[in-house]
Parts: C-alpha cells; sequence; structure tokens
C-alpha cells in the first residue's frame, strides 16, 4: 500500500514539471508566480510547496529530470586525457549538442537564461553556477588548451586558457540563442551541420590552435558519431 502511495507521489510531481515547462519559458521566473504555476499543473499552492518549497527548487527539479541520460554523455568525454585531440573532439560535442538541442530542455533554459540577464541576473548566475557544478566541458577544455599548446599545436598568447575555454561556451551558446524563434534571428546562408563546422573552426582559431592542428584532428563525420 506505502508502495502505491509513492508511485502515485512520484507520478503527480513528474506531471507538475512536465506542466510547468511552457509557463517557465514564457514568463521567466522572475516573471511567473506561484498561483501561475500551480494553475499550468492543476494542483493548489499548497500542494506545490508541499513538493516544491520555491520557485528556484522547483525549476532545477525540472531541470534535473531529464539530465541523466545526457550527463551520462557529458561524464564521458570530459574523463578524456587532455590533449590536441581532445581538444578538438570537446569542441566540436559542444558545438554539435548546442546547435543539435541535445541539451534536454534547451530551449527553455535559454529562454529563461536571456529573460534574466535582462532583469537582475539573479536565476542567469544560478543557471551558470549549476551547469559548471553538474556538466560543463570548460575546465576539461581548459587543461586541454594547455596541452595542445606544450604539444606544440597553439600559438602563443597572453589569453589564460581558462578565459579562452569560457569564450567557446558563451560564443557557441549565443550563436544558438538567434536560432530560438521559429524564423531565425540571422540567416547565415548554410545548413546546419555546415555551421556547426564552421563554429567549430572559427572558435578553435578563436582560442590559438594552429590550423595545421585543426586539419589533423577535425574530422566532422567521425566526430559526428558522439552526437547519434
Amino acid at each position: 500500500m506505502e508502495t502505491k502511495t509513492r508511485m502515485s507521489c512520484e507520478e503527480r510531481k513528474c506531471r507538475i514539471l512536465s506542466a510547468v515547462r511552457k509557463i517557465f519559458s514564457r514568463q521567466g521566473l522572475e516573471g511567473t508566480t506561484t498561483r501561475e504555476l500551480a494553475k499550468e499543473a492543476g494542483v493548489s499552492e499548497a500542494l506545490l510547496y508541499k513538493h516544491y518549497p520555491s520557485k528556484e527548487a522547483l525549476y532545477q527539479a525540472m531541470l534535473s529530470s531529464c539530465d541523466n541520460e545526457f550527463m551520462g554523455e557529458v561524464k564521458k568525454i570530459i574523463s578524456l586525457e587532455p590533449s590536441t585531440s581532445t581538444l578538438v573532439t570537446l569542441v566540436h560535442f559542444l558545438v554539435s549538442s548546442l546547435f543539435g538541442h541535445r541539451v534536454p530542455d534547451l530551449e527553455i533554459r535559454l529562454r529563461l537564461y536571456l529573460q534574466s540577464i535582462l532583469g537582475d541576473g539573479e536565476f542567469a548566475r544560478f543557471i551558470m553556477k549549476q551547469k559548471q557544478e553538474t556538466c560543463s566541458v570548460v575546465p576539461t577544455i581548459s587543461k586541454s588548451i594547455e596541452a595542445a599548446y606544450i604539444a606544440g599545436d597553439m600559438v602563443q598568447t597572453s589569453m589564460p586558457a581558462a578565459l579562452r575555454a569560457l569564450f567557446v561556451d558563451r560564443l557557441t551558446c549565443a550563436l544558438v540563442s538567434e536560432l530560438l524563434p521559429t524564423n531565425p534571428a540571422v540567416d547565415y546562408g548554410v545548413t546546419r551541420e555546415e555551421l556547426i563546422e564552421h563554429t567549430v573552426w572559427f572558435a578553435l582559431r578563436g582560442i590559438g590552435m594552429k590550423d595545421a592542428a585543426i586539419q589533423r584532428y577535425y574530422n566532422p563525420k567521425a566526430l559526428a558519431l558522439l552526437s547519434v
């Protein structure tokens, strides 16, 4: 009997998480009230608070609810030994995962992030902190930049490796954000696959990788198997 009650509770929580995604993406965290969230989920505010003590807790649960499969993939790729080859693989994985919308609830995350930075930025900082603690490839990209420099595959620059790695991440997110509307904000005049390849080349050159090294290690068709 107790097992049945717990399952019923879990099912209700799943329905709540599924229902609130739309309203969060439309109105953002700051613009959404718990009353609206409860109405969207078809429950009372009291019941909503019973499961989730705050809007932040509800949103975090919403993100975590479908991260498991993708997170396993991320953990596998960031465990690679830092090297020039790993650097190319990581940048391609980052770019292709975002452009291919393989990150769970990517559109909702991006919309909430953009709405937040137009406000006080509090929730944007929360999203970045959560990302850095759970699924960021940026630290491994940074270590691989240093390894590639030692291998002679990077040009000399005074810019810290950690900053270059972060630039790759933020550039990709900015480009993907422009493609959110049904009619994208910018027409790049190429296919999605070509845009991924151009972005990877631009990012690798931007962090200082030599063209010869990019040509040696970047095989889009082979790396695309990581994004299937």
